[in-house]
């Protein structure tokens, strides 16, 4: 973990857990799994605001640039791993809607998607260890396939949606599942722009969608 300090790491690990939690009730109809992701959120967010605190504190302490620079990236990172959390909580709030027998079977285009996101977070917490920029940047080059995925998950519920109406709160519960996950490929990209710039110390916009 080349530049992270432990308290960023543990952020990085407790999100990336709480995703694949979410994913997992959701998928299981685990209701239990899905609330203790819920009420594990407000650790999350605090643990976010107190190595934001820190990250605050030693910025006015410094005047190193190096040491500014990366204090800097450290700010951005910990809003968007604390927002990851958030759209965990998200998923596992749409798991405990739907319950332990919903009427409305999982789109297999979702599966895929949680899969690549999933994927795409790992990735991203390895390249923030490593600052690897040349990985970050082959990254944020996956977020039009998350972006085709959904477009995709929402056509196939809105046509579900269209066939039966008995559906439609279940169906919409599960558009909003996509929406999450849709927004979590976009944060991992906003930390890959944040290594680009630890490491070269220009901020670039990578995640312009061409889709």
């Amino acid at each position: 973990m080349a530049w992270m300090d432990p308290g960023l790491q543990a952020l990085g690990e407790r999100v990336q857990s709480a995703l694949a939690d979410a994913l997992t009730a959701l998928t299981n109809r685990d209701l239990t799994l899905a609330d203790h992701v819920v009420r594990a959120d407000l650790a999350v967010n605090q643990l976010r605001f107190t190595l934001e605190e820190k990250a605050s504190q030693a910025l006015t302490a410094t005047s190193d640039p190096m040491e500014v620079r990366r204090l800097v990236a450290t700010l951005y990172v910990l809003a968007d791993l604390e927002r990851i959390g958030d759209h965990a909580e998200g998923i596992a709030k749409v798991a405990l809607m739907l319950g332990d027998s919903p009427s409305i079977g999982m789109p297999s285009v979702i599966g895929v998607m949680s899969q690549q996101v999933q994927d795409m977070v790992r990735r991203t917490l390895s390249i923030l260890a490593q600052r690897d920029a040349a990985a970050a940047r082959r990254l944020c080059e996956e977020d039009d396939e998350i972006d085709a995925l959904y477009d995709r998950a929402y056509g196939e519920l809105l046509t579900a949606m269209a066939g039966d109406r008995t559906i439609v709160s279940e169906a919409t519960y599960l558009l909003w599942v996509t929406h999450n996950l849709e927004r979590i490929a976009d944060r991992a990209t906003n930390i890959c722009e944040r290594v680009v710039f630890l490491v070269t110390g220009h901020v670039e916009e990578l995640n312009v969608s061409k889709y």
